[in-house]
Protein backbone atom coordinates (compact mmCIF):
# COMPACT_ATOMS: atom_id res chain seq x y z
CA UNK A 1 0.00 0.00 0.00
CA UNK A 2 1.04 3.29 -0.92
CA UNK A 3 2.40 5.89 2.30
CA UNK A 4 0.58 8.67 3.06
CA UNK A 5 3.82 10.72 1.50
CA UNK A 6 3.29 8.71 -1.86
CA UNK A 7 -0.54 9.43 -1.89
CA UNK A 8 0.05 13.23 -1.37
CA UNK A 9 2.96 13.28 -4.05
CA UNK A 10 0.11 12.34 -6.65
CA UNK A 11 -2.61 14.45 -5.87
CA UNK A 12 -0.98 17.59 -5.92
CA UNK A 13 -1.06 16.93 -9.61
CA UNK A 14 -4.87 18.03 -8.69
CA UNK A 15 -5.54 21.10 -10.56
CA UNK A 16 -7.65 22.74 -7.55
CA UNK A 17 -4.60 22.28 -4.98
CA UNK A 18 -1.81 23.74 -7.77
CA UNK A 19 -4.35 27.03 -7.57
CA UNK A 20 -4.09 26.64 -3.55
CA UNK A 21 -0.23 26.73 -3.88
CA UNK A 22 -0.67 29.42 -5.88
CA UNK A 23 -2.88 31.62 -3.64
CA UNK A 24 -0.90 30.71 -0.32
CA UNK A 25 2.84 32.32 -2.69
CA UNK A 26 -0.15 35.62 -3.27
CA UNK A 27 -1.23 35.56 0.42
CA UNK A 28 1.71 36.11 2.33
CA UNK A 29 3.03 39.02 -0.43
CA UNK A 30 4.13 41.80 1.32
CA UNK A 31 6.15 45.15 1.00
CA UNK A 32 7.78 43.99 3.82
CA UNK A 33 10.59 41.78 2.59
CA UNK A 34 11.28 40.38 6.14
CA UNK A 35 7.59 39.64 6.66
CA UNK A 36 7.59 37.74 3.28
CA UNK A 37 10.36 35.92 4.33
CA UNK A 38 8.99 34.94 7.68
CA UNK A 39 5.64 34.05 6.58
CA UNK A 40 6.85 32.31 3.19
CA UNK A 41 8.96 29.67 5.31
CA UNK A 42 6.60 28.70 7.05
CA UNK A 43 4.68 27.68 4.11
CA UNK A 44 7.17 25.41 2.43
CA UNK A 45 6.67 21.61 2.98
CA UNK A 46 3.76 20.13 4.68
CA UNK A 47 1.76 17.64 3.60
CA UNK A 48 -1.09 20.00 2.88
CA UNK A 49 -3.75 17.40 4.73
CA UNK A 50 -6.12 20.35 5.57
CA UNK A 51 -6.54 22.00 2.19
CA UNK A 52 -6.92 18.89 0.39
CA UNK A 53 -9.40 17.90 2.84
CA UNK A 54 -11.23 20.44 1.77
CA UNK A 55 -11.30 20.04 -1.76
CA UNK A 56 -11.97 16.09 -1.76
CA UNK A 57 -14.98 17.11 0.43
CA UNK A 58 -16.01 19.95 -1.90
CA UNK A 59 -15.60 17.34 -5.05
CA UNK A 60 -18.71 15.00 -4.39
CA UNK A 61 -20.79 18.16 -5.55
CA UNK A 62 -20.82 20.82 -8.01
CA UNK A 63 -18.87 23.69 -6.62
CA UNK A 64 -17.21 27.20 -7.41
CA UNK A 65 -14.02 26.73 -7.70
CA UNK A 66 -12.86 29.73 -6.61
CA UNK A 67 -14.69 29.23 -3.00
CA UNK A 68 -13.05 26.17 -2.32
CA UNK A 69 -9.47 27.26 -3.52
CA UNK A 70 -10.01 30.18 -0.93
CA UNK A 71 -10.82 28.20 2.20
CA UNK A 72 -8.29 25.49 1.23
CA UNK A 73 -5.85 28.48 1.26
CA UNK A 74 -7.22 29.85 4.19
CA UNK A 75 -6.95 26.45 6.00
CA UNK A 76 -3.35 26.45 4.86
CA UNK A 77 -2.49 29.56 6.32
CA UNK A 78 -4.41 29.13 9.70
CA UNK A 79 -2.10 25.61 10.39
CA UNK A 80 0.66 27.00 9.46
CA UNK A 81 0.26 30.17 11.94
CA UNK A 82 -0.75 27.62 14.67
CA UNK A 83 2.20 25.46 13.73
CA UNK A 84 4.26 28.75 14.55
CA UNK A 85 2.56 29.23 18.02
CA UNK A 86 3.02 25.92 18.99
CA UNK A 87 6.75 25.99 18.23
CA UNK A 88 7.13 29.15 20.18
CA UNK A 89 5.01 27.34 23.10
CA UNK A 90 6.67 24.17 22.81
CA UNK A 91 10.76 26.14 22.56
CA UNK A 92 11.06 23.53 19.52
CA UNK A 93 14.13 24.12 17.40
CA UNK A 94 13.09 22.28 14.53
CA UNK A 95 10.12 22.46 12.42
CA UNK A 96 10.03 19.40 9.15
CA UNK A 97 13.71 19.50 9.28
CA UNK A 98 14.28 23.03 9.50
CA UNK A 99 15.41 25.62 12.17
CA UNK A 100 12.00 26.75 13.59
CA UNK A 101 11.18 30.97 13.14
CA UNK A 102 11.18 31.39 17.37
CA UNK A 103 14.99 29.52 16.30
CA UNK A 104 15.92 31.60 14.32
CA UNK A 105 14.36 34.94 14.53
CA UNK A 106 13.27 34.56 17.68
CA UNK A 107 10.26 34.89 19.23
CA UNK A 108 8.78 38.36 18.78
CA UNK A 109 9.26 37.96 15.70
CA UNK A 110 7.70 34.40 15.47
CA UNK A 111 4.95 35.72 16.81
CA UNK A 112 4.21 38.58 14.43
CA UNK A 113 4.31 36.03 11.74
CA UNK A 114 2.09 33.33 13.28
CA UNK A 115 -0.72 36.46 13.35
CA UNK A 116 0.12 37.83 10.14
CA UNK A 117 -0.85 34.07 8.65
CA UNK A 118 -4.07 34.35 10.72
CA UNK A 119 -4.91 37.52 9.26
CA UNK A 120 -4.35 36.47 5.99
CA UNK A 121 -6.90 33.90 5.97
CA UNK A 122 -9.40 36.43 7.44
CA UNK A 123 -9.04 38.53 4.91
CA UNK A 124 -8.85 36.17 2.19
CA UNK A 125 -12.52 34.65 3.85
CA UNK A 126 -13.97 37.85 4.03
CA UNK A 127 -13.06 39.36 0.83
CA UNK A 128 -14.86 36.28 -0.75
CA UNK A 129 -17.90 36.43 1.34
CA UNK A 130 -17.25 32.97 2.81
CA UNK A 131 -18.69 33.67 5.85
CA UNK A 132 -20.30 30.26 7.42
CA UNK A 133 -16.32 29.26 6.60
CA UNK A 134 -15.29 32.16 8.56
CA UNK A 135 -17.43 30.77 11.61
CA UNK A 136 -16.28 27.92 11.58
CA UNK A 137 -12.88 28.62 11.21
CA UNK A 138 -12.61 30.95 13.83
CA UNK A 139 -14.36 28.55 16.11
CA UNK A 140 -11.50 25.90 15.36
CA UNK A 141 -8.67 28.56 16.52
CA UNK A 142 -10.56 29.47 19.88
CA UNK A 143 -11.02 25.72 20.35
CA UNK A 144 -7.26 25.24 19.46
CA UNK A 145 -6.45 27.56 21.99
CA UNK A 146 -8.79 26.20 24.52
CA UNK A 147 -6.90 22.56 23.99
CA UNK A 148 -3.45 24.25 24.29
CA UNK A 149 -4.76 25.78 27.57
CA UNK A 150 -5.32 22.79 28.96
CA UNK A 151 -2.89 21.14 28.13
CA UNK A 152 -0.73 23.76 29.82
CA UNK A 153 -2.96 22.96 32.77
CA UNK A 154 -2.25 19.27 32.89
CA UNK A 155 1.16 19.23 32.32
CA UNK A 156 3.17 16.94 34.99
CA UNK A 157 -0.33 16.40 36.20
CA UNK A 158 -0.89 12.10 36.56
CA UNK A 159 -3.88 12.65 36.96
CA UNK A 160 -5.15 13.02 33.26
CA UNK A 161 -7.58 10.13 32.21
CA UNK A 162 -7.68 8.96 28.93
CA UNK A 163 -10.94 11.23 28.22
CA UNK A 164 -9.19 14.25 28.89
CA UNK A 165 -6.69 13.03 26.24
CA UNK A 166 -9.44 12.87 23.78
CA UNK A 167 -11.13 16.26 24.71
CA UNK A 168 -7.74 18.07 24.15
CA UNK A 169 -7.17 16.10 21.05
CA UNK A 170 -10.67 16.92 19.47
CA UNK A 171 -9.90 20.84 20.40
CA UNK A 172 -6.31 20.90 19.17
CA UNK A 173 -6.53 18.43 16.00
CA UNK A 174 -9.32 16.42 15.11
CA UNK A 175 -11.83 19.51 15.52
CA UNK A 176 -9.76 21.55 12.76
CA UNK A 177 -9.50 18.32 10.34
CA UNK A 178 -13.68 17.71 10.55
CA UNK A 179 -13.97 21.17 9.91
CA UNK A 180 -11.99 20.91 7.03
CA UNK A 181 -14.40 17.92 5.63
CA UNK A 182 -17.59 19.97 6.90
CA UNK A 183 -16.42 23.01 4.55
CA UNK A 184 -15.94 21.40 1.60
CA UNK A 185 -19.78 20.02 2.17
CA UNK A 186 -20.71 23.60 2.76
CA UNK A 187 -19.45 25.15 -0.56
CA UNK A 188 -20.92 21.88 -2.17
CA UNK A 189 -24.48 22.27 -0.67
CA UNK A 190 -24.12 18.58 0.73
CA UNK A 191 -26.88 17.18 2.19
CA UNK A 192 -26.89 17.55 5.65
CA UNK A 193 -26.39 14.22 6.77
CA UNK A 194 -23.84 13.29 4.12
CA UNK A 195 -22.05 16.51 5.69
CA UNK A 196 -21.92 15.08 8.96
CA UNK A 197 -20.91 11.49 8.25
CA UNK A 198 -17.81 13.67 6.46
CA UNK A 199 -17.29 15.85 9.42
CA UNK A 200 -17.25 12.41 11.50
CA UNK A 201 -14.71 11.20 9.26
CA UNK A 202 -12.44 13.99 9.36
CA UNK A 203 -12.90 13.71 13.81
CA UNK A 204 -11.96 10.24 14.12
CA UNK A 205 -9.41 11.02 10.84
CA UNK A 206 -7.88 13.50 13.55
CA UNK A 207 -8.03 11.14 16.27
CA UNK A 208 -5.99 8.54 14.46
CA UNK A 209 -3.54 11.56 12.86
CA UNK A 210 -2.81 12.29 16.64
CA UNK A 211 -2.38 8.96 18.29
CA UNK A 212 0.08 8.12 15.36
CA UNK A 213 2.09 11.03 16.47
CA UNK A 214 2.03 9.82 19.96
CA UNK A 215 4.03 6.82 18.51
CA UNK A 216 6.27 8.92 16.50
CA UNK A 217 7.32 11.10 19.54
CA UNK A 218 9.03 7.69 20.73
CA UNK A 219 10.26 6.73 17.18
CA UNK A 220 11.90 10.17 16.13
CA UNK A 221 13.81 10.22 13.17
CA UNK A 222 15.50 13.07 11.48
CA UNK A 223 12.11 12.99 9.59
CA UNK A 224 10.16 14.17 12.13
CA UNK A 225 11.92 17.32 13.54
CA UNK A 226 12.44 16.48 16.70
CA UNK A 227 13.73 14.80 19.24
CA UNK A 228 12.44 11.43 21.05
CA UNK A 229 10.46 11.80 23.61
CA UNK A 230 9.42 15.93 23.29
CA UNK A 231 6.17 15.13 25.15
CA UNK A 232 7.81 13.58 28.31
CA UNK A 233 10.24 16.36 28.18
CA UNK A 234 7.15 19.04 28.26
CA UNK A 235 5.43 17.30 31.15
CA UNK A 236 2.51 16.02 28.20
CA UNK A 237 1.16 12.28 28.82
CA UNK A 238 0.41 11.26 25.52
CA UNK A 239 -1.56 8.10 24.60
CA UNK A 240 1.71 5.71 24.59
CA UNK A 241 2.44 7.21 28.32
CA UNK A 242 -0.99 6.92 29.76
CA UNK A 243 -0.84 3.43 28.84
CA UNK A 244 2.23 2.91 30.66
CA UNK A 245 1.02 5.22 33.77
CA UNK A 246 -2.32 2.94 34.02
CA UNK A 247 0.12 -0.21 33.74
CA UNK A 248 0.54 -2.13 36.59
CA UNK A 249 4.44 -2.90 36.69
CA UNK A 250 4.96 0.41 35.39
CA UNK A 251 2.60 2.76 36.73
CA UNK A 252 3.96 3.60 39.99
CA UNK A 253 7.27 4.87 38.19
CA UNK A 254 5.73 6.86 35.62
CA UNK A 255 3.33 8.70 38.37
CA UNK A 256 6.74 9.47 40.36
CA UNK A 257 8.41 10.83 37.54
CA UNK A 258 5.35 12.91 36.74
CA UNK A 259 5.08 14.09 40.00
CA UNK A 260 8.83 14.97 40.70
CA UNK A 261 8.74 16.65 36.74
CA UNK A 262 11.73 14.61 36.17
CA UNK A 263 13.20 14.72 32.49
CA UNK A 264 16.52 13.73 33.08
CA UNK A 265 18.15 12.42 30.04
CA UNK A 266 18.44 9.43 32.02
CA UNK A 267 14.76 9.03 32.67
CA UNK A 268 13.59 9.54 29.29
CA UNK A 269 16.13 7.06 28.11
CA UNK A 270 14.27 4.70 31.01
CA UNK A 271 10.74 5.59 29.41
CA UNK A 272 11.58 4.94 26.41
CA UNK A 273 12.78 1.38 26.92
CA UNK A 274 9.35 1.06 29.42
CA UNK A 275 7.51 1.58 26.21
CA UNK A 276 8.92 -0.60 24.06
CA UNK A 277 8.96 -3.64 26.35
CA UNK A 278 5.21 -2.77 27.85
CA UNK A 279 3.22 -2.74 24.35
CA UNK A 280 1.97 0.85 24.50
CA UNK A 281 2.84 1.00 21.17
CA UNK A 282 1.09 -1.44 19.96
CA UNK A 283 -1.96 -0.60 22.20
CA UNK A 284 -1.54 2.93 20.73
CA UNK A 285 -1.60 1.78 17.09
CA UNK A 286 -4.69 -0.46 18.03
CA UNK A 287 -6.60 3.11 19.11
CA UNK A 288 -5.34 4.40 15.84
CA UNK A 289 -6.58 1.60 13.44
CA UNK A 290 -9.88 1.48 15.49
CA UNK A 291 -10.14 5.14 15.01
CA UNK A 292 -9.23 4.57 10.78
CA UNK A 293 -11.87 1.71 10.56
CA UNK A 294 -14.67 4.11 12.28
CA UNK A 295 -13.64 6.95 10.23
CA UNK A 296 -13.83 4.46 6.97
CA UNK A 297 -17.36 3.86 7.94
CA UNK A 298 -18.43 6.83 7.85
CA UNK A 299 -17.61 7.23 4.00
CA UNK A 300 -20.43 4.50 3.49
CA UNK A 301 -23.10 6.37 2.99
CA UNK A 302 -21.50 8.69 0.71
CA UNK A 303 -22.38 9.05 -3.01
CA UNK A 304 -19.82 7.76 -5.35
CA UNK A 305 -17.45 9.92 -6.59
CA UNK A 306 -13.24 9.84 -6.99
CA UNK A 307 -12.72 11.38 -4.12
CA UNK A 308 -14.17 8.54 -2.18
CA UNK A 309 -11.42 5.92 -2.58
CA UNK A 310 -8.93 8.67 -2.45
CA UNK A 311 -10.60 9.45 1.05
CA UNK A 312 -10.64 5.88 2.17
CA UNK A 313 -7.28 5.32 1.24
CA UNK A 314 -6.31 8.60 3.50
CA UNK A 315 -7.56 7.32 6.00
CA UNK A 316 -5.50 3.91 5.95
CA UNK A 317 -2.37 5.66 5.09
CA UNK A 318 -2.20 7.36 8.43
CA UNK A 319 -1.45 4.00 9.95
CA UNK A 320 2.14 4.07 7.81
CA UNK A 321 3.18 7.89 8.67
CA UNK A 322 6.71 8.69 8.96
CA UNK A 323 6.42 12.20 10.29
Amino acid sequence: MATVKEILKEIRLMPELKLVEKKLEESVSSPSLLMAELSGNMLKGGKRLRPLLVILSASFYPHSTLSVVNAATAAELIHAASLVHDDIIDRSSQRRGKETLNSRYGCHMAVLAGDYLFARAFELLTRSREYRVLELMTQNISLMCEGEVEQARKAWDPSKTERDYLEQVYKKTSFFISCCCRVGGILSDMPQEQMDRLSDYGLHLGYAYQMTDDMLDFSASPLTGKPVGSDLAQGNLNYPLLFLLNHPAYGPEIEKIFLEKDCRPETLERVQQYIEESGALEYTYQKARDQVMRAKECLQSLPPSPAKPVLLNLAETMLSRQK
